[in-house]
């Protein structure tokens, strides 16, 4: 047989709720991060560039790989970013965009921003690497329209 009970009101339904919601453990900061990160791609603007290759995902089972450089490439319409990651002495991107154009490229990182200027060959570097999730946005200007692709967080 069910039994029946009086339905609760607003205020012990809230006091049940904070009862159990004091028992949780807290978020941890990287999810926090990710959140973040993930609702800054509400822009409409931004051509998001896709992941194609990373050389992580390649090593072939059982065998180690050195942890000293990492190869990513990401493609967007009518352009790729071919990037390395070194891990040497000072930690280090380099990457190039393909087919070569100049751009403002843009390390971001946190609250942090870096930027450069690709050269002609479309080549950029930025070095002193942050530990942890970091994306690249290029804003590419031709012929007076300009397209911004970006990458999706990555850790490094």
């Amino acid at each position: 047989m069910e039994q029946v009970t009086e339905p609760l009101t607003d205020e012990q339904l809230l006091a049940e709720l904070a009862s159990g919601l004091a028992h949780t453990d807290p978020v941890p900061a990287a999810v926090t991060e990710f959140a973040k990160a993930a609702f800054e791609w509400r822009s409409f603007d931004v051509e998001l560039a896709e992941l194609v290759f990373d050389s992580d995902e390649e090593q072939l089972a059982g065998v180690r790989s050195t942890g000293e450089a990492r190869q990513l490439t990401f493609r967007a319409p009518g352009v790729e970013i071919e990037m390395v990651m070194t891990s040497d002495e000072a930690r280090r991107l380099i990457g190039q965009l393909v087919p070569p154009q100049q751009a403002t490229v843009e390390l971001r990182y946190r609250d942090e921003v870096r930027s450069v200027e690709s050269d002609h060959l479309g080549r950029f570097t930025f070095h002193d690497l942050p530990v942890g999730p970091i994306s690249i946005r290029c804003m590419i200007v031709d012929d007076g329209t300009e397209t911004v692709v970006q990458t999706d967080w990555m850790i490094i």
